[in-house]
């Protein structure tokens, strides 16, 4: 099963008690929590500086995003019209840099909505100095300012992979249908289908039809199915976080040396003998 981010606490608290560390005010879940999102952040940037390689695993699925045309007229960040720029704000996300590597932007992959086209980093400011007949005009460019980015063609919709700074709030793209018995009291849901209906508290739903779920359980006839509005929803703590096995090992050795000063070959032991059973 996937690693999560209570997995991960859960584990710190277990370990934790082996050391009788666990009556300590520090440990309250919510703290570790988060904790554990600066953790994972550091983390990924000490082996990304050992290794120069991004896992996979570190990458989030942000989904499609609609573009926006802008220019200097509506834009101050835009400061002249030569080309056709479109923008977009998007969660934020990881700065990775590598000397001597062109893109400064490691943390960050962009693509066209249907995977075919692939964006590159180039600082905007040189954009219209390429000229037209030039082969680099062919290209796909973007730049990122905070959580705003541009992108150097009249696009509708662009798809963004990338590792997220936090996890908190985020909303990621929940595409498959939701089975009965895990709605979520106060989320909103989209019935899809052709035939058929849905029934939630004693009230049917059609096909296109939205409702605000007041219980976990549903009966759907026909080919009806229901799904997250706009297929996405927000990150929980039991969604799967976004970090390899070896890296939550890494994680929750850091918090206990550093946060509860444990000596780290204790630790080391430990958590090679107990994390596997936990973090299944």
């Amino acid at each position: 099963m996937a690693t999560t981010r209570k997995k991960i606490v859960d584990s710190v608290l277990i370990l934790a008690s082996r050391f009788s560390r666990s009556d300590e005010d520090r440990l309250d879940e919510n703290y570790l929590a988060d904790l554990v999102e600066k953790t994972r952040i550091s983390e990924i940037i000490k082996e990304y500086n050992i290794t120069g390689v991004i896992d996979q695993n570190w990458l989030l699925d942000f989904g499609i995003y609609a573009m926006t045309k802008v220019n200097f007229a509506d834009d101050p960040i835009v400061d002249f019209c030569a080309c056709d720029i479109v923008k977009a704000i998007i969660p934020s996300t990881m700065n990775l840099t590598a000397l001597g590597h062109g893109n400064l932007d490691l943390g960050l992959k962009v693509m066209s909505a249907c995977g075919k086209t692939s964006y590159t980093f180039r600082p905007i400011e040189t954009w219209r100095q390429i000229p037209p007949e030039n082969v680099l005009s062919k290209f796909h460019y973007y730049q990122r300012f905070g959580n705003t980015i541009y992108v150097n063609k009249l696009v509708n919709n662009l798809r963004f992979f990338g590792i997220p700074e936090s996890t908190d709030g985020l909303m990621i793209k929940k595409t498959l249908p939701v089975i009965s018995g895990s709605l979520k009291n106060g989320t909103v849901y989209v019935v899809k289908g052709t035939t058929g209906m849905v029934t939630h508290n004693s009230v049917n739903y059609l096909p296109n039809d939205t409702f605000t779920a007041a219980g976990n359980t549903f009966v759907a006839s026909g080919n009806s199915q229901v799904f997250y509005e706009n297929y996405e929803t927000e990150m929980t703590k039991n969604d799967p976080y976004p970090v390899s096995a070896h890296l939550a090992r890494q994680i929750i050795i850091s918090i206990l040396t550093t946060e509860l000063q444990i000596e780290k070959q204790q630790v080391t032991d430990v958590v090679n003998d107990s994390t596997d059973d936990v973090l299944k």
